[in-house]
Formats: structure tokens, C-alpha cells, sequence
């Protein structure tokens, strides 16, 4: 008999949170797990375990959690400018 694991993936957007928990074999890899639930059709950016970006080959362990990251709508470096140049028009007034 194999030995089985059980992980859970999570996925959450502004209006809805997604959880599944999933058994697979031992050494399964993130990319396994993520392909034997429902989730996989989400089209997540990057995966992490515990808040740490992970690479999809990485062997999971029982009773880790794989939260399945959302591109971001804007790069945050971008947005800071703007809000700086908007900003300094203000003050410059």
C-alpha cells in the first residue's frame, strides 16, 4: 500500500476564497498537487508554501498548505511613481 500525504491548496480573490485539501503520494511535487484538484484551471502566477515562494518541482510534506499566488494588475513600483508625480503637482500648486 502507497503512503498518502494530505495538502491543501488555497486560492482567494477579492470576492471569493477557494480551499481544497487533496491526498496524494509521497514525494509528490507541487506541480502534482496542483494538477490532481480543481484548482489547477485558476491560472495562478506563482505558488507558495507558508508565505515563501516555492518552485513547482518542490517535494511537499504532509500538512503543507500551497497558496496559489494572483498576478499582480499593476506593477507597485509603477503605482508608487505615479502617486509621487501626482503628489508633487499638488504641492507644487
Amino acid at each position: 500500500m502507497a503512503v498518502t500525504i494530505t495538502v491543501e491548496l488555497t486560492f482567494a480573490t477579492a470576492s471569493e476564497a477557494r480551499c481544497e485539501r487533496v491526498q496524494v503520494p509521497l514525494g509528490t511535487t507541487v506541480a502534482e498537487a496542483l494538477a490532481a484538484s480543481t484548482l489547477a484551471a485558476v491560472g495562478a502566477a506563482a505558488v507558495a508554501i507558508h508565505g515563501e515562494v516555492v518552485a513547482p518541482t518542490r517535494v511537499l510534506r504532509e500538512g503543507e498548505r500551497i497558496d496559489l499566488l494572483r498576478p499582480l494588475p499593476k506593477d507597485p513600483m509603477t503605482i508608487r511613481r505615479q502617486r509621487a508625480t501626482a503628489t508633487r503637482k499638488v504641492d507644487a500648486r
